[in-house]
């Protein structure tokens, strides 16, 4: 999908044109979610998490280990919605309710979010798919999700191998590896480190001690060592999975990077991809970031909001001949990631063949007001 000539660049334009009207109206006639709304969503996930956090301390094998699962269930689901949502400032709530909200999401998984709001906010939304300076892409010689990321050896097998690793990613993040990441980026963006790299230490590690400290007093070393891998595995699975099909599978592979430029919205628009198109136990699992289309191009509303917002974008993309790239379900978007790295896996450019994939061509024709 590369872009080229007066006829494509002004397609472009007016498709930028066009969100960028569209993010300006979300934001204008924002109507924030009601209080009751917000209590009973945060209980909703906060409440499921207290149940599994108490059942690792006192309850019995094998019981614990149904309760750990429980709070590693609820924990990802703060992370995608509470958690997501203090990072980007968007939530509605009272700062003292945002702040306890967030460290409950991040702190039993060892997330720190002042980490979280440079390498998300500042990077991954900035440039999305950027093979240099997305954090959310960078998996090295493990995985190649983008034809613009060099060809390695050990990626001929990652469409096996990969899926092996999804579990271990929360626990490989407790790597302490902020300090030089943060330098690294720092000189790719070309500016200075604001933050001391001991102070993201500081913030990810103290929190999680916090956690996990009583369940190494209360319970011998080696339950609770299980416990710790368990929580883990399971978040680990479905934190990877969220995030990568998101962004990562046949409806948001983008072969040019030219666009974030120029077109930003437009590039937001075809590197991202939404699961589903209703609320239901994905949506309360994930977060509410299945709507994540609409996030990326207007990243201020809340998770809450997002459904509605989600519909609105779609009524205005059929407008001009396009949709909102979307799988119909879970299933469907894990089945295109495993197309994607299976096709990534070969050191040949794949060819790229999405609902977008006219745009920006002479094949694409927008429908002007």
């Amino acid at each position: 999908m590369r872009v080229g000539g007066t006829q494509h660049t002004g397609t472009l334009d007016f498709l930028e044109a066009r969100l960028r009207k569209f993010r300006a109206g979300e934001l204008a006639r924002r109507q924030r979610p009601a209080r009751r709304r917000m209590l009973l969503d945060a209980c909703s996930r906060v409440l499921p998490q207290i149940v599994g956090y108490a059942g690792c301390l006192v309850l019995p094998f094998p019981y614990n280990l149904l309760a750990v699962t429980l709070f590693a269930l609820a924990t990802v689901s703060l992370l995608g919605s509470w958690f997501h949502d203090s990072v980007h400032r968007s939530t509605c709530t009272p700062r003292l309710v945002a702040v306890v909200l967030q460290r409950l999401g991040s702190s039993p998984v060892g997330f720190s979010p002042t980490w979280w709001v440079y390498k998300h906010v500042r990077l991954h939304h900035r440039y999305p798919g950027d093979p240099e300076l997305d954090p959310d892409i960078q998996f090295g010689s493990f995985g190649r999700v983008t034809p613009e990321q060099k060809w390695r050896v050990l990626h001929s097998s990652q469409h096996i191998h990969m899926w092996f690793l999804l579990p271990f990613a929360t626990l490989n993040m407790l790597k302490p590896t902020e300090p030089w990441l943060n330098r690294r980026y720092a000189q790719r963006y070309g500016s200075r480190a604001t933050t001391a790299g001991w102070q993201f230490l500081v913030d990810k590690y103290c929190p999680t001690i916090v956690v996990w400290a009583p369940v190494f007093l209360v319970r011998s070393f080696g339950s609770a060592i299980s416990l710790f891998v368990t929580f883990h595995l399971v978040a680990g699975t479905l934190v990877s999975l969220i995030t990568q099909v998101q962004h990562n599978t046949r409806l948001s592979v983008v072969d040019d990077n030219s666009w974030s430029g120029r077109w930003p919205l437009c590039n937001q628009l075809v590197r991202t991809s939404d699961v589903g198109t209703r609320r239901g136990l994905w949506w309360w699992l994930c977060g509410g970031v299945n709507f994540h289309v609409v996030h990326h191009l207007a990243p201020s509303l809340s998770f809450l909001e997002l459904p509605s917002a989600t519909r609105r974008l779609r009524a205005e993309l059929n407008d001009v001949g396009l949709e909102v790239p979307t799988h119909k379900g879970m299933l469907a978007a894990i089945r295109s990631h495993a197309s994607l790295i299976h096709a990534l896996s070969r050191p040949e450019r794949p060819s790229v063949s999405t609902p977008l994939a006219t745009l920006g061509s002479e094949e694409y024709v927008p429908r002007f007001d």
